[in-house]
């Protein structure tokens, strides 16, 4: 028995919405039925890519009218209307405008338009008036098409539109102005290598959340004055410099986000003190600098990928709890923004060539910043003649900086001996109540490395008063309590990669453990 078909219309919809919408789908579901043919000619989720379920342009295209007319033939608001495609010939943009205008005649929710354009000589399309008057409009996401040609001369009807993002759509300074205030309800804009503006002003919009700006000319000024914007991501994408910024009566602004060039006339202070209010700042700049000085009394996340060295660092920050130091490869940067920390911690990414210097870098940045209780270190060595500098960190007399956790991790496959130097350094710099070993190969594997970790954390405490813990994080709750090292290879899976070394104090004999 076909019970789905007795279901009510909209429920049957909801159902079709979890199918991945291509036209292939669609069409099969169709031909089960009459009633299967009007559920699907009523959904009102249209999607258009051109993919390979097409044997041509054309076939695509007359797709994209039959399904669009289809639909609109039951005079039903639209819940969403994609069309993603590469326009060749002008011929397809009148099929376009029949459709976007069928469908906009009796309102949509979700609209994407997203054209590329074979050759200069394709015209680019306009999107028609009857746009601005989609009242139930909730999201919009225009790429690669004009505006519509009367938006400066009637009013527009965005009062229900919540996001706006605008991709390569030309833009001058009033235009973003008027259409940001045009949209009260407006939570969220987006605007993406738009050419044409200079500036981004908006003035006493009390809805707007989100700001995000990529671009690739020179955008002199931002000017927001928005009491619930929270987050604000800027994309310098050619390197040109921050504009000029005046955000100072957002006072919601928590999360900033700046990828680009930071001019040397710029200082990294005045940069800073844009967002008076800001507690999560991530920062991915170009910046060739001798020092650079944070004062932030507000600030709590704070991520820098920049080539500046740790020395240069120093930081007026008594609520900061994280810092994260990823001056290597853009493939960490994920990561860290979606680490979790209970406690004041410091991550750091040093890149493929890790020398002494850079620990005596990091020991002096201890110093300055003594509110950290927790130290991450990501370490991709590709050589292991890289480490052996470190030995001469011994000549150094320089007490280790006291810390309640370090957790390393050695994504490398080098020979244990690169391990065990590059162990031998961090505990040069820092003295853990706790350690974590993480690596691609197995401890059991390396079992000197483990040896030597246990016994160089035995020697940082009092002989005879402490203990070392053993824990193997990867095996069951019955095994992970290792009370010495011989037990490690019989208790310890062979996938083990992680293992915990914890600080007990008391009275024993540690000979019996080695």
């Amino acid at each position: 028995m076909d019970r789905i078909s007795l279901l009510p219309e909209s429920i049957v919809h909801h159902i079709l919405s979890f199918l991945k919408n291509t036209p292939a789908e669609l069409v099969r579901m169709s031909v089960l039925s009459k009633s299967w043919f009007n559920l699907t000619a009523s959904f009102p989720i249209l999607s258009f890519y051109f993919n390979y379920h097409f044997r041509s342009r054309e076939s695509f295209f007359k797709y994209v009218e039959y399904a669009t007319s289809r639909f609109c033939h039951h005079n039903l608001t639209a819940h969403k209307f994609l069309l993603c495609t590469r326009i060749q010939e002008s011929a397809e943009l009148d099929i376009v405008n029949r459709c976007l205008e069928l469908v906009l005649q009796n309102g949509v929710r979700e609209l994407v338009i997203s054209f590329t354009y074979s050759s200069l000589d394709v015209p680019k399309y306009r999107l028609p008036n009857i746009l601005l008057s989609v009242s139930v409009l909730e999201s919009l996401t225009i790429r690669g098409c004009d505006l519509p040609s009367s938006l400066m001369l009637d009013a527009i009807n965005f009062t229900s539109l919540i996001q706006l993002k605008l991709f390569m759509v030309p833009l001058n300074d009033e235009v973003i102005t008027y259409l940001v205030a045009s949209c009260p309800l407006l939570q969220v804009l987006d605007i993406g290598i738009c050419s044409g503006f200079k500036k981004v002003c908006v003035y006493g919009h009390q809805n707007l959340q989100e700001l995000r700006i990529t671009y690739d000319t020179p955008l002199e000024r931002i000017d927001i004055e928005a009491p619930n914007l929270s987050s604000l991501r800027i994309e310098d994408d050619d390197d040109i410099g921050a504009p000029q910024m005046n955000l100072a009566s957002c006072k919601n602004l928590t999360t900033v986000s700046y990828f680009g060039y930071l001019s040397p006339n710029l200082s990294f202070t005045d940069f800073v003190s844009s967002f008076p209010f800001v507690e999560n700042l991530y920062l991915a700049i170009h910046y060739n600098c001798n020092t650079l000085k944070l004062s932030s009394p507000s600030l709590r996340t704070f991520m820098l990928h920049s080539m500046c060295g740790f020395k240069d660092i120093e930081f007026s920050t008594p609520n900061l709890v994280f810092f994260s130091y990823p001056c290597g490869s853009y493939s960490t940067w994920r990561m860290a923004m979606h680490s979790t920390h209970l406690k004041a911690s410091m991550q750091c990414y040093p890149n493929g060539y890790t020398s002494g210097l850079c620990f005596q870098k990091l020991r002096r940045l201890l110093d300055k910043q003594n509110g950290f209780k927790v130290l991450n270190l990501y370490i991709n060595a590709f050589h292991s003649q890289t480490f052996t500098e470190l030995e001469k960190l011994k000549a150094i007399e320089l007490p280790p900086y006291e810390l309640e956790h370090v957790e390393l991790k050695l994504d490398t496959g080098e020979e244990s001996s690169a391990h065990v130097a590059f162990v031998n350094a961090v505990l040069w710099c820092c003295r853990p109540r706790s350690l974590t070993l993480r690596s691609s190969v197995p401890f059991e594997e390396q079992s000197d490395v483990v040896k030597f970790t246990y016994k160089k954390l035995l020697e940082q405490e009092d002989q005879g008063h402490t203990k070392i813990q053993i824990v193997s994080p990867s095996s069951s709750e019955a095994q992970k309590h290792l009370m010495d090292l011989k037990s490690l290879s019989m208790a310890s899976p062979r996938e083990g990669k992680a293992i915990s070394f914890i600080k007990e104090e008391g009275l024993y004999n540690n000979t019996q453990m080695l």
